[in-house]
C-alpha cells in the first residue's frame, strides 16, 4: 500500500514537471506560426510573386529584340532566270535582326502600368488574406481556451452533483431519505455526466480546428486578456475612417481599378502607328535558282499603320471602358462591405462590454446562492429540488459568462481586422509577399 501510494505521488510529480517544461504558446505566437506555414497564405503569396513577373514581361517592350534565323535545304526553281529549264540547288540562309520599338501608341507604357497595378493589388491581397487567416487563428485559439474553461466548469458541476448524490444515498440507506430523491439525483448526475461528455467532444473539435490552421496541436495556451479592447478607437466613426485609410481589400480594389484604367489607355494604341528601328544583316547561298553567295545589311526605320480592322479596335476600347467601370463599382462594393463589418464588430464589442459586468454579477450571485442553499439543505430549510436547481443555475451562469468573456475578446480582434490592423495589434510581422498599408497618420485614404 505504501509503495503504491509512493508510485502514485512520484508519477504525479513527473507529470507536473513535464507540464512545466511545455512552453506556453501566446496568441501572437500562434498567429505568427500560422502565417508562416498556412497553405492559403502561401498560395496567395505565390500568386503575388507570379504577378510580379508580368511587370518584367511588360517592360521587355522597351528593350530591343534580336532574332537569329538559320536555314538549309533543297530548292527546285523555275523562273525567268532559269527558263526554259529549272534549277535544283542546295539553299542556305542566315539572318540576324535587331528591332527597337520607337513608338507604339503608348501600348508598352500602358501594359507596364497595368501589370504594376495588378502586382500591387496582389500584394494587398496577401495582406488581406493574412488578416483573414490571422483572425481565424485568433478565433480558434480563443475557442480552445473557452472550451477548456467550459470543461472545467462542467467537471466541477458533475463533482457537485456526485457529492449531493452521495449525501442522498447515505440518507436513503439510513432510512431518513426518500427513494424518489435518490432517483431524482441519479438522473441529475447522469445529465451532468452527459453534459461533460458533450463538452469534451466540443473541446476536441476546437483542438482539431486549431491544428488545421496553426499546423500543430494546441499546447498550454494562455489567456490574452483584453489588451486588444483597450486599444479600440473611441467611436465607430474613428474606426470607419481608419478602415477607409488602411484596409488592404480597399487598396487592392483601387489598384485593380488603376489597372483597368491603364488597360483602357492601352486599348487606344492600335489607332497610332507602330514605329520601329531595325538593323539586320544576312548571308544566303543559291537563292531563287541563282548560284552564288549573297550578302545584305540594312538599317531601317519602319512604320506600320493599320487603316482598317473592321471596327474591332473601337469595340475593344468600349469593352475596356465597361471593365474600368466594373472595377470602380467593385471597389464601392468592397467599401460598403468594410463599412458593414466595422459597424457589426463595433456593435459586438459595445454589447458584450455592457453584458460582461452583468453576467459576472449573476455568476457571483449564483455561487453565493449555491453555497447558501447547500448549508440550508443540510439543516432542512431547502428541498433537494432547490439544491439541484441552483447547481444547474450556477453552471448556466458560469457558462454564459465564459462564453461572453471570450466572445468579447474575439470581437475586439475582429474590430481590428475590419480596420485592417489585426497584425499590427498583435505585433505580428506580415508575410514577405504582403504590401502593408502605411499608418493612417501618414497615408491618404483611397478615393
Amino acid at each position: 500500500m505504501v509503495l503504491s501510494r509512493f508510485s502514485t505521488i512520484f508519477a504525479a510529480c513527473l507529470a507536473a514537471i513535464a507540464s512545466t517544461n511545455i512552453a506556453a504558446e501566446t496568441i501572437q505566437e500562434a498567429v505568427d506560426a500560422t502565417l508562416k506555414q498556412n497553405p492559403e497564405v502561401l498560395a496567395e503569396a505565390n500568386r503575388r510573386y507570379s504577378v510580379d513577373k508580368t511587370v518584367d514581361q511588360a517592360k521587355a517592350g522597351y528593350y530591343p529584340r534580336v532574332d537569329l534565323t538559320l536555314g538549309i535545304g533543297y530548292e527546285r526553281t523555275k523562273n525567268p532566270a532559269t527558263r526554259p529549264d529549272h534549277e535544283s540547288l542546295n539553299r542556305g540562309e542566315a539572318e540576324i535582326k535587331a528591332t527597337q520599338m520607337l513608338y507604339d501608341g503608348f501600348a508598352t507604357k500602358s501594359a507596364v502600368e497595368q501589370s504594376q497595378a495588378q502586382a500591387d493589388a496582389a500584394g494587398y491581397d496577401v495582406t488581406d488574406k493574412a488578416e483573414t487567416i490571422g483572425l481565424n487563428t485568433v478565433q480558434s485559439y480563443l475557442d480552445v481556451l473557452k472550451r477548456q474553461q467550459l470543461l472545467e466548469e462542467t467537471q466541477e458541476s458533475l463533482e457537485q452533483h456526485e457529492k449531493i448524490f452521495d449525501k442522498i444515498k447515505l440518507r436513503t440507506e439510513a432510512g431518513v431519505g426518500n427513494r424518489s430523491d435518490l432517483d431524482q439525483t441519479t438522473g441529475r448526475v447522469a445529465l451532468a455526466e452527459a453534459n461533460l461528455r458533450s463538452t469534451e467532444g466540443n473541446l476536441q473539435d476546437a483542438k482539431t480546428r486549431y491544428q488545421r490552421l496553426v499546423g500543430h496541436a494546441p499546447e498550454s495556451l494562455t489567456d490574452p486578456g483584453k489588451s486588444c479592447c483597450d486599444t479600440a478607437p473611441a467611436a465607430v466613426e474613428d474606426a470607419l475612417q481608419m478602415a477607409y485609410r488602411q484596409h488592404p481589400s480597399l487598396w487592392a480594389a483601387m489598384a485593380q481599378h488603376e489597372a483597368s484604367l491603364a488597360q483602357e489607355e492601352g486599348a487606344k494604341a492600335p489607332f497610332h502607328p507602330q514605329v520601329n528601328a531595325e538593323l539586320s544583316t544576312r548571308a544566303d547561298n543559291n537563292l531563287d535558282g541563282t548560284r552564288g553567295h549573297e550578302k545584305e545589311a540594312q538599317a531601317m526605320i519602319r512604320m506600320d499603320y493599320n487603316l482598317l480592322n473592321g471596327g474591332a479596335d473601337k469595340a475593344r476600347i468600349e469593352e475596356t471602358k465597361y471593365l474600368s467601370e466594373q472595377a470602380k463599382q467593385n471597389a464601392e462594393i468592397i467599401k460598403r462591405n468594410v463599412d458593414r463589418d466595422v459597424r457589426l464588430a463595433w456593435i459586438n464589442v459595445e454589447t458584450l462590454s455592457r453584458r460582461l459586468p452583468i453576467l459576472e454579477q449573476r455568476k457571483i450571485a449564483a455561487e453565493k446562492t449555491r453555497d447558501a442553499y447547500f448549508e440550508q439543505f443540510n439543516v432542512g430549510r431547502r428541498t433537494l429540488l432547490d439544491l439541484l436547481d441552483t447547481e444547474n443555475e450556477l453552471l448556466t451562469a458560469r457558462n454564459d459568462y465564459t462564453n461572453a468573456y471570450y466572445d468579447h475578446i474575439y470581437a475586439c480582434y475582429w474590430l481590428s481586422e475590419t480596420m485592417g490592423r489585426l497584425m499590427e495589434s498583435l505585433s505580428v510581422e506580415a508575410p514577405e509577399a504582403a504590401i502593408v498599408v502605411a499608418q493612417p497618420e501618414t497615408t491618404e485614404s483611397p478615393q
